[in-house]
């Protein structure tokens, strides 16, 4: 160490540092202004002033070229501009931290700061005192509050001139975490963590330890309920000191046994292999803390919920992520928090494909759709699997691979027929027809097209299987071949016009059902002969079974039989036929931007978009209550209403996005859970509702929520139960993901699993 004079204060100590090995600048790098190049390139500010710095501040020898790559410790905030004590120490707008991974590169200098560079996050600011070699002697302790002597200060690192007062609206949402010498390393908690799409991370500051009148090490278990810590503080702490290389047993220590501990999601992307974890939950009142680890005990996922204080209040319609660390979330709810009711099912199956959706069931067999829930090129797996109704056992499966996957149940419900074009063991395309025995999986019968281009799909009527193949390939005409579904055999050929549209549904159709030439034609399943036909023009207004966004004019029981009237669109209208005669049994006009559902009485829920769209913000639609085998309407109201569940004169619906209940005569909105459950623009409801009791139950984000059907009130979610959003799934969530029959209640969820309940069990599981 060397001292010399210094040329601006009397007392000032030149110290030159060498065998630097952190952000510092040689060469022809700008100092702000003077600047004097010494032997071997080195450059070096002639003044302190020059740096930025006061008689406190260390003044270097300058290690590291413009450009050159550097090395810095951990952990160490980042900003995105130079700050100074103007800016409230809790508004400093952090959103990074440095981290192993990252590579740095030196940008300049101004004052007491240097910039860096990185790949990932492009320029940013870091004290200078960070890039020191003496800095790195710095050392991590247990997190301790502390009070202050009146007029500390706060400082930027130590010896900065940089500084701030010290405020007790600030050290009371600070704690010590590191130690330097004679200073102690201060993090001070953001006066607001979210806003928009950011989150923002505690400051680090330096006080000197003179200045410290009283230290105390913060207890470990902080969520324990004896504790005095505001959850405000926990979530501090937990910022501070979580990370992925933190271990279950240091959480244990750290923030005490959960309250609750669950199956994760699939921490795996589609296309790996399934990996399920477990997520331990925190629970209070004002908020949650959830910590997910992998099968190893690794810390990959942490998440707040946090209670909406409308006061702070962040409005998104997604997690709000830390920057440095895409699982560590944090999301704003309603007024009220999901506590978890710990209802235990029957039996449960941990399946291998993500979302499990519930197609047809038997008295012995549950037929099932296995779906990795991804899409736009993201879509690798899907499945058909069948599982003991009793056990949950499962029987047999066909994996489909990324290829499209049909099954059609026969008219006694003994046998399925499975349809698959790609085969992922041999990794190519290969179009098969099975016929299985829906107990044991064994094959009956095969089918193999001739042609060596793909077919259009198949579907069923009574008793036969139908297959759809392009005359040519990429044609818009077929040929229909109907095969007896006992043996497989063929029955009828016939050769549909351009134009053409297969109208099946499923095996409880008594024909063979289709459009062709300004004609619906039901022709005998076994003998193609026509029993009925309607003459009609083919609609510009789509058939919503054609639609593979739309969830489904009516919702279909997986344990019924499916009804014999249908709603077709035909020349513009819309007709309800009974498929044994041909009648009409009622019509309305077709119009574009359109969607209607059956509720459970038959009435229809019209939705319209005033743009014409299927989609739009909620204020574009209106929705309809309409009787249409009288043509009344009971009531029209403004806004987006649909799911709707009918309960003697309660209509229970998703309105805007919310569940609600309305006066099923009026259209009156009793009750409304929008402010209660979140505060989300679009919140994502995927699923239909359930009643059991007095209570309401319905999948929404990744919760099974159970609510009051009398006033909405939210009562909780069902333990280890993960929902999700499965996109353009609509169809299989609505049907397939929540039903009863008598006091089984069947559920999926999107980790595999699939579960049955006991309904008469859930009122005890409230109120234990």
């Amino acid at each position: 160490m060397k001292t010399g004079p210094d040329w601006q204060r009397t007392g000032y100590k030149w110290i030159t540092m060498t065998g630097l090995s952190a952000a510092l600048l040689t060469g022809w790098m700008l100092l702000d202004s003077k600047m004097v190049v010494l032997g071997g390139g080195q450059a070096l500010a002639t003044t302190p002033q020059a740096l930025g710095a006061s008689s406190q501040v260390l003044s270097t020898q300058l290690a590291y070229k413009q450009g050159e790559p550097v090395t810095l410790m951990n952990d160490i905030p980042l900003f995105k501009n130079r700050r100074d004590g103007s800016v409230a120490a809790d508004q400093l707008g952090i959103e990074y931290y440095t981290t192993k991974n990252e590579k740095y590169t030196l940008a300049s200098v101004r004052g007491e700061w240097v910039q860096l560079k990185s790949i990932d996050h492009g320029n940013f600011w870091l004290p200078s005192w960070y890039a020191l070699k003496e800095s790195r002697s710095m050392t991590e302790i247990a997190p301790q509050s502390f009070t202050l002597q009146s007029g500390s200060k706060l400082y930027l690192a130590p010896d900065s001139s940089i500084t701030w007062s010290n405020e007790k609206s600030l050290t009371d949402k600070a704690v010590i975490v590191a130690k330097w010498k004679g200073w102690y390393g201060v993090s001070i908690a953001p006066r607001v963590w979210d806003k928009e799409s950011f989150t923002y991370r505690p400051g680090l500051f330096w006080i000197k330890a003179q200045a410290i009148e009283q230290r105390m090490n913060v207890a470990d278990g902080w969520f324990q309920q004896d504790t005095s810590l505001p959850t405000s503080v926990i979530r501090h702490l937990t910022d501070i000191k979580l990370n992925k290389a933190t271990t279950s047993k240091q959480v244990a220590g750290w923030l005490g046994e959960p309250d609750w501990k669950e199956s994760s999601s699939n921490l795996n992307y589609t296309g790996d292999s399934m990996s399920i974890g477990q997520t331990w939950r925190y629970e209070r009142e004002d908020g949650q803390f959830l910590v997910t680890f992998n099968k190893n005990g690794r810390l990959v996922r942490t998440r707040w919920n946090l209670a909406q204080d409308n006061r702070n209040a962040v409005v998104s319609d997604w997690n709000i992520s830390r920057t440095d660390e895409y699982g560590f979330t944090t999301k704003i709810y309603g007024t009220t928090l999901p506590t978890t009711i710990p209802w235990k099912p029957v039996w449960t199956n941990q399946g291998d494909i993500n979302y499990t959706f519930l197609q047809a069931a038997t008295d012995d067999v549950l037929l099932m759709k296995g779906d990795d829930g991804g899409f736009s090129g993201d879509y690798y797996e899907g499945s058909i699997y069948a599982l003991d109704r009793h056990s949950g056992q499962r029987l047999w499966g066909i994996n489909g691979g990324f290829g499209r996957q049909q099954a059609e149940v026969d008219t006694a419900r003994q046998y399925v027929t499975i349809y698959t074009d790609y085969d992922p063991d041999k990794k190519k395309y290969v179009d098969r027809i099975r016929h299985l025995n829906l107990k044991n999986g064994k094959v009956t019968w095969t089918y193999t097209p001739k042609q060596n281009f793909r077919l259009n799909g198949i579907t069923a009527a009574k008793n036969v299987v139908i297959v759809d193949r392009p005359v040519v390939e990429s044609s818009s005409n077929s040929w229909l071949t109907v095969l007896d579904s006992a043996n497989g055999k063929t029955l009828w050929t016939r050769k549909l016009a351009t134009g053409y549209e297969l109208l099946n549904k499923s095996a409880d159709d008594p024909y063979v059902l289709y459009w062709e030439k300004n004609k619906l034609i039901a022709a005998d399943p076994q003998s193609g002969r026509t029993v009925w036909s309607l003459k009609a023009k083919r609609s510009t207004i789509e058939q919503f079974v054609n639609n593979p966004y739309f969830d489904g004019i009516e919702r279909l029981d997986p344990f019924a039989t499916t009804s014999a009237e249908r709603w077709l669109s035909l020349d513009n209208q819309w007709l309800l036929l009974d498929l044994n005669t041909g009648k009409k049994l009622a019509q309305f006009p077709a119009r574009v931007g359109q969607r209607f559902e059956v509720l459970n009485d038959g009435m229809l829920l019209i939705r319209e978009n005033k743009n014409g769209d299927d989609y739009g913000e909620y204020s574009d639609f209106t929705t309809t209550l309409y009787d249409a085998k009288t043509g009344k309407t009971r009531w029209t109201l403004q806004g987006k209403i649909e799911r709707g569940l009918v309960e003697e004169d309660q209509l229970y619906v998703i309105k805007n996005g919310y569940p609600a209940a309305l006066n099923y005569d009026t259209g009156e909105t009793r009750w409304n859970a929008k402010d209660t459950i979140a505060t989300l623009k679009y919140p994502t409801n995927q699923g239909s509702y359930l009643v059991i009791d007095d209570q309401l139950l319905l999948p929404m984000d990744e919760n099974w929520l159970v609510l009051n059907k009398n006033n909405g009130a939210l009562l909780g979610r069902v333990h280890d139960v993960v929902m999700g959003n499965p996109e353009h799934r609509d169809r299989d969530a609505k049907n397939g993901m929540i039903n009863r029959i008598g006091n089984e209640v069947y559920v999926g969820s999107s980790n595999g699993r699939f579960r049955v309940y006991e309904a008469s069990r859930l009122q005890e599981a409230i109120s234990p």
